[in-house]
């Protein structure tokens, strides 16, 4: 997969400008506060549908105005590729694929796939649950349309479910009205936790090999995904379903008391070990940085397994995260065969000698140039 170019018009601090991109390395340094970041930022929403810095799209319009317009001009396998995204102030959205109209932006997933990798993903390993749940949401969703889809139909009826539950509590509703919820939670929930348990074992020899690599063979790293409620016990004639439903029944009336759903894929979590050793209570920094970077470099080698294609890979100011060994070894994974685009403030804070096969930018102040290409 390639970006070629990017339009942008009204989307933070760019009035309207085209970036045309080079096939391998791009690097886009600047001061800080210039827009390097939104640049990255752009190319992630257009992948995905969303922001990675904001839930609410009208902080993504430039100041005074009432819309912004991203348009992505790309290539696979099958062909070349052109995403349009226009959204107004009002929360109005126009999306098209090629031509074509779209009426959701999950329609996005999958057509050109991402990896982002930034500041904040440093807290993959020593952060909360929803970090993990957070970083195996986006990466199965984008090469897996029935996941998105079954994610958004759980969140969805898990939102309406803990309305109800608060209402129950009030004694403003029933609570026999909480089983028509439960069938559907307990459907999408159980495709969710056995697509989560199965991309796990996929990515665990991924990131393992990875982290052997960086630590020159000193350590083995093993990822666990940990369900709220384990399908493990299911038999032939007991189905995931009716599992995910007694443990519903289970926690009801702690649920009413507290107006929230206690148990299901949205409490999930991974564990993250070096050994025999939970990284995130007791490993070094070191350790926490090393985890983070093999279970973010293992997205791109899942993807290429399960698309035939290599995804983009978007480092968002994350070299100045990382210590020189870790630089350069990410480097060296994705050189000559993934589409990267860096930002930084400065080359030398990012490169020593690694040069060729790249295109340099400076942005300041909503304007950008290339300054070097190589």
């Amino acid at each position: 997969m390639l970006v070629n170019g990017i339009s942008l018009s009204n989307y933070r601090n760019y009035r309207d400008i085209q970036i045309d991109f080079h096939p391998m390395l791009n690097i886009i340094t600047g001061r800080n506060a210039q827009g390097k970041t939104n640049i990255l930022e752009a190319l992630f929403y257009t992948v995905t549908g969303k922001s990675h810095r904001t839930g609410l799209d009208k902080e993504l319009i430039l100041w005074g105005e009432n819309f912004f317009r991203i348009t992505l001009f790309g290539e696979k396998f099958s062909g070349r590729i052109k995403i349009e995204i226009s959204t107004r102030a009002d929360g109005k959205k126009i999306l098209k694929v090629n031509g074509q109209p779209r009426k959701k932006l999950s329609e996005l997933i999958g057509v050109i796939n991402a990896v982002l990798f930034s500041p904040e993903d440093m807290m993959l390993v020593k952060g909360g649950p929803s970090v993990r749940r957070r970083y195996l949401d986006i990466e199965i969703s984008q090469v897996s349309p029935y996941y998105c889809h079954s994610l958004s139909n759980y969140n969805r009826i898990l939102s309406q479910r803990n309305s109800l539950l608060k209402a129950v509590r009030e004694g403003e509703e029933s609570e026999d009205l909480l089983s028509v919820w439960d069938m559907q939670l307990a459907e999408y929930g159980v495709n969710i936790i056995k697509k989560r348990k199965e991309v796990i074992q996929k990515l665990t020899p991924i990131a393992r090999k990875i982290h052997a690599n960086i630590t020159e063979g000193n350590e083995e790293l093993n990822l666990t995904y940990l369900p709220s409620i384990n399908l493990d016990i299911e038999e032939a004639e007991v189905k995931g379903e009716d599992i995910f439903l007694k443990k519903l029944k289970e926690n009801r009336k702690m649920e009413i008391i507290k107006g929230i759903t206690i148990s299901g894929p949205h409490r999930d979590d991974i564990d993250i070990r070096i050994g025999k050793i939970n990284v995130k209570s007791f490993g070094s920094q070191g350790q926490q940085r090393t985890g983070a970077l093999s279970m973010k470099l293992s997205e791109i080698e899942f993807m290429k397994n399960e698309t035939g294609e290599y995804p983009i890979l978007l480092l968002d100011d994350v070299m100045s995260e990382l210590d020189t060994n870790r630089r350069k070894y990410l480097l060296r994974v994705v050189k000559g065969k993934v589409q990267t685009f860096v930002t930084s403030t400065g080359v030398k804070d990012v490169f020593d000698t690694v040069m060729d096969n790249s295109r340099i930018f400076e942005v300041e102040s909503g304007n950008i140039n290339i300054i070097q290409e190589g």
